[in-house]
């Protein structure tokens, strides 16, 4: 059995935040008369351990004896229970989620609410209590769509409960953002006159991330264990994500674990946002004993008891150091260690860096806020990547060194290339070591430069970089070491720089060689294109070079793949072989032998009986046997006879020797002037100096 373990289990920020402080107040004052308004949270091992220390849970405020303290609940409550604590002389501490926090200012704002949840869900419950105007509820998009076709003139915000279906609620704002605008009437997808909605998007990240995590661990695995209390929101909804693609259980604890696990392959294991991790240890050691073969295929989780809250004050500005809790879609939990939980937007991670991030990695940011009411911290990685990057581009500047870059953008008289998350300049006469280059072919490529100017005159950065010397350096390294070693008959891995009508120019190491279209290929082509192109990684071999005039010519053609090499290992003379009739002379046809080779029918050789035209027997395109009748390696041509593969009749006229000798001899001279043309080319090619450095 095979155990994928959810990479978000246990507490999500806000359950850890509350449980976190709950228990240090109450052991700060162990003598206090202490309750909690409702569930602190949907889990009863949790509610157990409160009872025994002594707090309990009251959903009736007069039952809060006065100077006694008040645990809020991580859904929240109304303003109206917030006062009546302060009324009969209680205090209280708010545990509210600051997620759950944010729809409550939004409530209080807003003159008509559309909430879209469960209306019997204390957090709904708490929301709507504080809702400024009126409001309504839905749960399903048939009763979002009665709704807004009530009163059409009515305008509602839209806000969802943190731990509602992800799914169910990009159905609604799918159906909400298809709203157009007809004659001044908005209109929805069937043309019924809607009332305009704003969306506030406040579904928990957690909770999405976790949603999402399920449906993907339910497609690929055979069995899902949703671990939770049954009362709680979006442990269930987990449950329900599950169970759409395999089988899945939904337990509380270990003793709910079943029997049957074993029969499956592959089982995945989640948690809801409030389970404990204790609770999560007991499930998957019973899994590990009770099947020996188990295999955990996430991280190993560490189920230790968190370190003491640390008492450093944490400051603006400061650099600080944490643990990645939470990867969401937004942003990215940091547990800090203290009183706070950092955040870092993602936008601040590469795609690639949040691909790789999970829980559990230490990351390094700056501080840019804190909320000391929120108990959050704003972060930032690119700030800190910056402070760093500039530190290092001044070693860098006074060493001398080669760094490597991103070119981000091409601007007015050159790059712009970030070095160690720093804003560098390269100026167009410093971009490349020729002058035509077309700056914009360098957009988002990789670069290796040299800072040669760096100013820092407080917010104002001034950094110039060149890529020019780079490139002049490498370059001339690289030449030396290839006229240094070059020999006739050595091979080098090259690419294709450039292609003209004559032949392929390669890059063999800093140094262009020139391969001629005829050192291409051993069949005849018309452009250099039919076998390579720009970019290429191609193998060539020296065929010649003179140190002085800086020329290298290069063949692409393998020794072991000449065709007349081949021929003997494959045909003889009198071999019957099937050929295809590639072209039709007055002299007789030229057919394929095998590539790269063709061979001649003279026309005496077509059959039987007088052919008098070529074409009136054949046509290109034919299949037909012929005999090979000679091979002339040499001379490279080869004879053959259809003829002789045909019946024996009647004896026809002699054959016209003095024909076939005229066919020889125009093919020769066809021969001859193709093999001139190329001569001509290869030497026009070496006059305009196009085989250079």
């Amino acid at each position: 059995m095979k155990l994928i373990v959810s990479k978000y289990l246990g507490y999500c920020f806000g359950v850890n935040r509350a449980i976190t402080a709950l228990f240090k107040t109450i052991d700060e004052q162990p003598d206090r008369k202490c309750y909690t308004y409702g569930p602190i949270i949907h889990n009863k091992r949790i509610t157990d351990q409160l009872t025994q220390r002594g707090v309990a849970v009251i959903d009736d405020i007069s039952l809060a004896e006065p100077g006694s303290l008040v645990f809020i609940r991580t859904h929240g409550v109304s303003g109206s229970v917030l006062q009546a604590l302060k009324d009969r002389g209680v205090e209280y501490m708010d545990l509210t989620c600051p997620y759950v926090q944010k729809i409550h200012n939004v409530a209080k704002s807003t003159e008509r609410l559309l909430m879209v949840g469960d209306i019997h869900h204390p957090e709904v419950i708490g929301i709507l209590g504080d809702a400024k105007g009126d409001y309504r509820a839905v749960t399903t998009l048939e009763q979002l769509r009665t709704v807004l076709r009530e009163h059409p003139d009515f305008s509602y915000t839209m806000v969802a409960q943190t731990t509602f279906n992800m799914e169910l609620w990009l159905e609604m704002k799918q159906y909400v953002e298809s709203f157009r605008t007809v004659d001044g009437v908005l209109l929805d997808g069937e043309n019924f006159p809607v009332s305009p909605v704003t969306i506030c998007d406040t579904i928990c990240h957690s909770t999405s991330d976790r949603q999402k995590e399920v449906e993907k661990m339910a497609k690929d695995c055979d069995y899902i264990v949703v671990i939770g209390d049954k009362h709680s929101s979006n442990t269930k909804k987990l449950y329900e994500i599950a169970k759409n693609y395999c089988s899945a259980c939904y337990i509380e604890d270990v003793t709910e674990l079943p029997h049957y696990l074993s029969e499956y392959k592959k089982i995945g294991l989640t948690t809801g946002a409030s389970t404990p991790g204790s609770t999560i240890e007991e499930v998957i050691n019973t899994m590990m004993n009770e099947n020996n073969n188990v295999n955990l295929m996430e991280e190993d989780i560490d189920f230790a008891a968190a370190l003491e809250a640390s008492l450093q004050v944490t400051r603006v500005g400061q650099r600080i150091s944490g643990t990645i809790g939470v990867v969401g879609t937004n942003e990215v939990q940091v547990e800090l260690g203290g009183k706070h939980t950092g955040f870092i937007p993602a936008s601040e991670f590469s795609e690639e860096e949040l691909a790789t991030l999970k829980a559990g990695d230490e990351v390094e940011a700056f501080v840019m806020k804190v909320n000391d009411v929120e108990g959050t911290v704003l972060l930032s990685k690119k700030k800190l990547d910056s402070i760093k990057g500039f530190e290092k581009l001044e070693a860098a500047r006074d060493n001398n060194e080669i760094l490597t870059g991103t070119v981000s953008e091409v601007v007015k008289g050159g790059l712009v290339v970030y070095v160690n998350a720093v804003r560098v300049f390269v100026p167009a006469s410093l971009a490349s070591l020729r002058k035509d280059t077309d700056l914009e072919t360098m957009k988002d490529q990789e670069v290796r430069l040299r800072i040669i100017e760096l100013e820092n005159a407080g917010r104002r950065k001034r950094i110039i970089g060149s890529i020019k010397s780079v490139l002049k350096e490498e370059k001339d390294a690289a030449q030396a070491k290839v006229w240094e070693s070059i020999e006739v008959g050595k091979k080098y891995d090259g690419v294709v720089k450039s292609l003209a009508s004559f032949g392929a120019f390669v890059d063999i190491g800093g140094v262009d060689g020139l391969v001629h279209i005829t050192d291409l290929a051993w069949t005849k082509i018309k452009h250099p294109s039919e076998i390579v192109k720009e970019g290429d990684n191609i193998e060539v071999e020296v065929k010649a070079f003179d140190p002085e005039t800086h020329k290298i010519s290069l063949t692409f053609k393998k020794a072991n793949e000449d065709p007349w090499m081949i021929l003997p290992q494959k045909y003889e003379v009198g071999d019957v072989i099937p050929v295809t009739v590639l072209k039709l002379m007055p002299y007789g046809a030229f057919v394929s032998v095998i590539p790269g080779i063709d061979g001649l029918v003279h026309i005496s050789q077509i059959a039987n009986q007088r052919v008098e035209k070529v074409g009136d027997v054949l046509k290109v395109g034919d299949e037909v046997e012929a005999k090979i009748i000679e091979i002339d390696y040499d001379a490279k041509k080869v004879s053959l006879s259809i003829k002789a593969t045909l019946p024996e009749e009647e004896a026809v006229e002699e054959s016209d020797a003095a024909e076939e000798v005229a066919a020889e001899e125009v093919v020769a001279e066809e021969t001859a002037a193709e093999e001139a043309v190329v001569e001509a080319e290869a030497e026009a090619s070496a006059e305009d100096g196009s085989v250079e450095e």
